[in-house]
C-alpha cells in the first residue's frame, strides 16, 4: 500500500498527521507526506522512516484576503508538487487534510488515475469562519458549506475528528455510510509522564500555569492575563507559560500583560515540535483551557486536554459543551468562560490544596482510561484504507 498525507500544515507540529503518518509507517505501508514549511526553498527529508516534503508558505492568519491568497497559492503548489510525485509512486490512496476543504481537488489527477481519496475534515469550515469572524456572515458562510459540499462530495470517504462535527456534517447532506469518525489522541509514547519523573519532582521557582496550542482571541487567554492581578495576591510565584505562533493577536496579550503590571508573569513562547511539548507540560503545575463558547470551540475537541491528563497535570478549564462531554466535574476544574475571578479561584484552590490536585489527577486518569486508545482508532483508519483498496481492485478487475 501507499498513501500520500497533503495538507497545509507543518509535519512536525501536527500531532494528528503525525500519528496517522508513523503508525503507517510501523505497519509497513509506503507513507509520503507532502505539506508547508517557513522559508523560501522546497524541502524534503526523512523523519522516522517517512519521506517530508514541504513547500515554502508562510501562514500570516491576517485577514480574509491574506487566507484566500494562502490557501490558493497552496492549492496551485501542492497540487503540482502532489502529481508529480503520483506519477513516479503511484499512490494508492491521497490523504488530503483540510483546512481548507477544497484542498481535496489537488488529488484531481490521481483520482483519475485510480487513486482513492480521503478528505480529512480535522475542524469544519464554516463553523471556524464564523468562531474567527462573527460579525462576518450571510454570503461567506454559504460559499463555504457550498465549497464543503462539493468536497465531501468528490471525496470517497470523509474522515472527520469527533461525534459533533459528524453530526453537521450529516446535517448538511453528507452521508453517513461516507463519514468515519477518528478522535484525536496523544501519541503515549511521547507523553509519558514516567519518562520526565525527574523534572516532575524537581524543585520549581514558580507555579506554572501552561497553554500551549493556538494562540487567537477564542481561546480565551486574555481571561488567564487578567486573572493574574488576583492571583498574585496569593501566589506570588506564580507563572502564565504560553506557547504557539508569535503573531499580533500574542503581542496584544503581551501588552496586556503589560497594563497589568504582571508582565514578569507572563512568558510567550514561540511554537515548538510537538515532541518538545511533554518536557513544558512536565514542569508545569496546571494545564489551562480558557477557551471562549461559540459554534465550533463548543464542540471542537482539543487534544491538549488529553495531552495534561497523559503528562499527570491537572486541568483547569471554562465550561464547555465538548469539554463536559470528555470530563465530569470530578476530573476538571470548570470555571464559566470569561470569568477572570472565577478562574483565578480554581487556580488558588489548587495551589492551596495539594489533595484536591491529586484527586482532580487520580479521577482524570479513570476518565482517560476507559477512553479509545490510538491503536482502536487506527484500526477504524485501517478499516477504511481496507475498504478502499477493496473498491480500487474492483474498478481494475
Amino acid at each position: 500500500m501507499k498513501v500520500c498525507m497533503v495538507g497545509i500544515f507543518h509535519y512536525l507540529s501536527d500531532a494528528r498527521v503525525k500519528g496517522y503518518a508513523e503508525s503507517l509507517k510501523q505497519a509497513g505501508v509506503m507513507v509520503d507526506v507532502l505539506g508547508i514549511q517557513g522559508g523560501t526553498t522546497s524541502k524534503v527529508v526523512d523523519e522516522k522512516g517517512v519521506r517530508v516534503y514541504s513547500i515554502p508558505v508562510h501562514k500570516t492568519r491576517r485577514n480574509q484576503i491574506r487566507y484566500l491568497l494562502e490557501y490558493s497559492f497552496s492549492f496551485l503548489a501542492l497540487g503540482f508538487v502532489l502529481t508529480k510525485l503520483f506519477l513516479r509512486n503511484r499512490y494508492d490512496i491521497i490523504h488530503v487534510h483540510n483546512m481548507p476543504d477544497f484542498l481535496v481537488f489537488v488529488g484531481l489527477i490521481p483520482k483519475l488515475l485510480g487513486a482513492k481519496i480521503i478528505l480529512d475534515i480535522h475542524d469544519p469550515m464554516p463553523e471556524v469562519y464564523l468562531s474567527k469572524f462573527p460579525t462576518k456572515k450571510g454570503l461567506g458562510v454559504a460559499l463555504l458549506r457550498l465549497e464543503e459540499s462539493f468536497s465531501t462530495r468528490f471525496a470517497d470517504i470523509v474522515i472527520t475528528a469527533n461525534a459533533n462535527f459528524k453530526k453537521n456534517l450529516i446535517g448538511r447532506g453528507v452521508p453517513a455510510s461516507k463519514i468515519t469518525t477518528i478522535n484525536n489522541f496523544p501519541d503515549l509514547t511521547l507523553f509519558d509522564r514516567s519518562k520526565y519523573l525527574n523534572e516532575k519532582r524537581r524543585n520549581r521557582e514558580y507555579f506554572t500555569l501552561i497553554f500551549p496550542g493556538t494562540i487567537a482571541p477564542r481561546y480565551g487567554l486574555d481571561v488567564a492575563i487578567r486573572a493574574l492581578p488576583l492571583i498574585k495576591k496569593k501566589i506570588q510565584n506564580i507563572k502564565l507559560l504560553i506557547i504557539g505562533r508569535q503573531d499580533k493577536y500574542a503581542k496584544s496579550l503581551d501588552s496586556l500583560a503589560n497594563q497589568l503590571g504582571v508582565s514578569s508573569m507572563v512568558e510567550l513562547k514561540s511554537g515548538m515540535p510537538n515532541d518538545a511539548i511533554p518536557k513544558q507540560l512536565a514542569l508545569a503545575d496546571i494545564g489551562i483551557y480558557p477557551a471562549l463558547p461559540d459554534c465550533h470551540m463548543s464542540i471542537a475537541t482539543t487534544g491538549k486536554l488529553l495531552e495534561f491528563v497523559a503528562m499527570g497535570i491537572p486541568i483547569i478549564s471554562s465550561r464547555l459543551k465538548i469539554v463536559e462531554e470528555m470530563f465530569d466535574d470530578s476530573a476538571v476544574v470548570f470555571f464559566e468562560p470569561g470569568n477572570e475571578n472565577q478562574f483565578a479561584q480554581c487556580v488558588i484552590e489548587l495551589y492551596e490544596t495539594p489533595s484536591l490536585k491529586d484527586e482532580i489527577i487520580c479521577q482524570a486518569d479513570q476518565v482517560f482510561a476507559e477512553k479509545p486508545s490510538w491503536e482502536q482508532e487506527f484500526q477504524a483508519y485501517t478499516d477504511v484504507l481496507g475498504r478502499l483498496l477493496s473498491e480500487k481492485k474492483k474498478v481494475f478487475e
